[in-house]
């Protein structure tokens, strides 16, 4: 370990044990990994209570210097990264990156998130180093491996769509790497998500649908495969028509695309399904696909087919659309991924957090004629 020297009389006494730690650090005594003293060893050496030894530990556990995991002790940070100012010793930063692994983003969905995730990551002290997986595990298993390589202290991470869970996650969850995952829950791995509570917000969009009178309401989506995004926004379309009374029509489900630009097949699926009224799309790209269709069939959007969707650029007013909230979904899963990294907890001790979404309203929907714009 190292020796105290109590030499700065006109210092709290927490600051004088934060002082040591530091220096213990710095001067290649303690590494990263290393155990610091205990709280009851930093009382029996500065001769002070618990509460002051327990405040030292918590500032350099919210700084990211250490780690703290509960029945276990303090640690050096993994990767805590200090810099001189000159030669001053004593105005040593320390700063830790944390990864944001995501499958792409656009003005629909991404770019408002990844501002708030840098935002909240500057505000805590925290360098962001973004990675792409552009929807391939593969390319996924390569960037985790490359962020892991930059000594991270945690990952925020969207996803990749897939028919099994990406190895490398599940050896990184092993390995105790804190993870928060956001948008998409990947079923049975311990790691919290903040996402949008879909459920709900499709139940609300559906229920529109309905109160204008639609009943046939096709239901076009990519392939739901293991994470949970496209199966929640099909239960809430189910769960709508259930909440109703209504019976509603599998027929109506179109198959999911392969490929977002597979306009041959919505075409297709609209011309054998000539009742279908309205359509509710999982994502705003999936949106353009059935207006493009509909309108090469020679048909008009609202007037022959409504359409509603979730998210939507900002400067876009197409379609009638659920807005996530963004901001406060990046600020939460930053807000999570701290707590986890300072205090040593275990990814799976912390509950997934569920945040409300808005259905802002725009020209394609419309109601059936001779039905009026009513509430059930």
């Amino acid at each position: 370990m190292y020796d105290f020297k109590n030499n700065k009389e006109t210092e709290p006494l927490y600051k004088q044990i934060y002082d040591q730690v530091l220096e213990g650090i710095t001067s290649g005594k303690l590494s990263p990994g290393d155990k610091t003293l205990s709280e009851k060893e930093l009382c029996d050496t500065f001769g002070v209570s618990k509460t002051t030894s327990r405040k030292a530990l918590d500032m350099l556990a919210e700084q990211g210097i250490i780690v703290r995991r509960p029945g276990k002790g303090s640690f050096v940070a993994e990767s805590a990264i200090y810099a001189y100012d000159g030669m001053q010793k004593d105005t040593i930063a320390f700063r830790s990156s944390i990864g944001l692994l995501i499958p792409d983003f656009s003005d629909a969905f991404g770019k408002r998130l990844i501002c708030s995730i840098e935002e909240a990551c500057g505000a805590l002290g925290y360098h962001l180093i973004l990675k792409r997986s552009k929807e391939s595990q593969e390319e996924e298993k390569k960037a985790l491996r490359a962020l892991m390589s930059e000594n991270i202290a945690g990952v925020l991470m969207i996803p990749v769509h897939g028919e099994h869970y990406n190895r490398e996650i599940l050896n990184q969850i092993l390995h105790e790497r804190p993870f928060v995952f956001i948008d998409r829950k990947m079923q049975g791995l311990p790691v919290p998500t903040v996402s949008t509570d879909t459920i709900a917000a499709s139940i609300t969009a559906i229920k529109k649908l309905l109160d204008l009178g639609h009943r046939n309401i096709g239901f076009f989506s990519g392939e739901p495969l293991y994470v949970s995004t496209v199966e929640d926004r099909m239960y809430g379309f189910m769960k709508a028509f259930s909440d109703y009374g209504l019976p509603f029509s599998e027929d109506c489900f179109c198959p999911p695309l392969e490929s977002i630009n597979d306009i041959d097949m919505v075409t297709r699926f609209l011309e054998e399904h000539p009742e279908i009224t309205a359509v509710f799309t999982s994502e705003f790209e999936i949106a353009l696909l059935v207006k493009n269709a509909v309108e090469n069939m020679g048909r008009k959007i609202p007037q022959d087919i409504s359409i509603i969707t979730f998210d939507s650029p900002q400067y876009s007013s197409d379609f009638t659309y659920i807005k996530q909230n963004e901001d406060a979904m990046g600020k939460k899963a930053v807000e999570i991924l701290h707590r986890i990294i300072t205090s040593g907890m275990s990814t799976g001790s912390v509950d997934d957090v569920l945040l409300p979404a808005e259905l802002v309203h725009n020209n394609s929907i419309r109601a059936l004629s001779g039905e009026s714009d009513y509430s059930h």
